[in-house]
């Protein structure tokens, strides 16, 4: 049995090597071809896998604002104005106004925290609060719509248009982000696509080299020699 067992070993090695060497060849060959793509998008889905499991995470509330004018329309005058409110919305000149105290945050990025968004055809005005905290994040919305629905009130006489409250911001219940298969499925996604782009430059690379070679194989055409008759 030993002697068995012994002269099986070297055969099943054999044929474990000889199977290693029929499948290197085409695998090197894949990778000679494909290597650079695999390793894009490999790297994107990395990152997206990265920044999915360690990034921080922040939260969203929303709080809207409605913008009418003094006869109670929503028409053209009160879009307008919603657009201009809506860029007012995050300046520290215009938070001041608002009654509901913010969270505590650095000097001068309330824009990171607040972002106001508006549409071109309603006098709608959308307050995203955003912070590490759900109830930070609420906070900052509703500071910016009470602040907005002040300001504008204080300007009613000189715009002819009021800002009305609609609805306050709510704690979330579940952060915004980072979102662990949307970061991943986007990092694949950018690396799809500088595979793509890297696939279409190195085509071309190779079809202008097989052009040149080509041509650089054809001969020059020969000179025919010029023979000079006398009379």
């Amino acid at each position: 049995m030993p002697q068995r067992e012994a002269r099986t070993r070297p055969g099943r090695r054999r044929v474990l090597d000889t199977a290693v060497r029929r499948a290197r060849g085409p695998a090197t060959a894949l990778l000679r071809r494909f290597g650079l793509a695999i390793a894009f998008v490999l790297a994107g889905l990395l990152g997206g896998l990265g920044y999915g499991l360690f990034a921080p995470t922040t939260y969203t509330a929303t709080a809207f604002v409605l913008v009418v004018d003094d006869g109670g329309d929503s028409g053209p005058a009160a879009v307008s104005f919603a657009q201009a409110f809506g860029r007012l919305a995050p300046l520290p000149e215009t938070l001041e106004h608002s009654s509901i105290p913010l969270p505590r945050h650095a000097a001068g990025d309330t824009r990171e925290h607040i972002q106001a968004s508006t549409s071109p055809d309603t006098p709608l005005i959308r307050l995203a609060g955003s912070a590490r905290t759900a109830r930070d994040a609420a906070a900052f919305a509703n500071a910016a719509a009470d602040a907005l629905v002040k300001y504008g009130t204080q300007h009613r006489a000189d715009t002819g248009v009021r800002v009305a409250l609609m609805t306050l911001a709510e704690p979330p219940a579940a952060p915004s982000s980072p979102n662990l298969v949307l970061d991943v499925a986007a990092g694949t996604a950018s690396g799809v696509l500088l595979a793509g782009l890297s696939a279409a430059i190195m085509s071309g690379r190779r079809g202008a080299r097989r052009e040149w070679a080509r041509h650089a194989a054809i001969p020059a055409p020969a000179t025919a020699d010029r023979i000079e008759v006398r009379s």
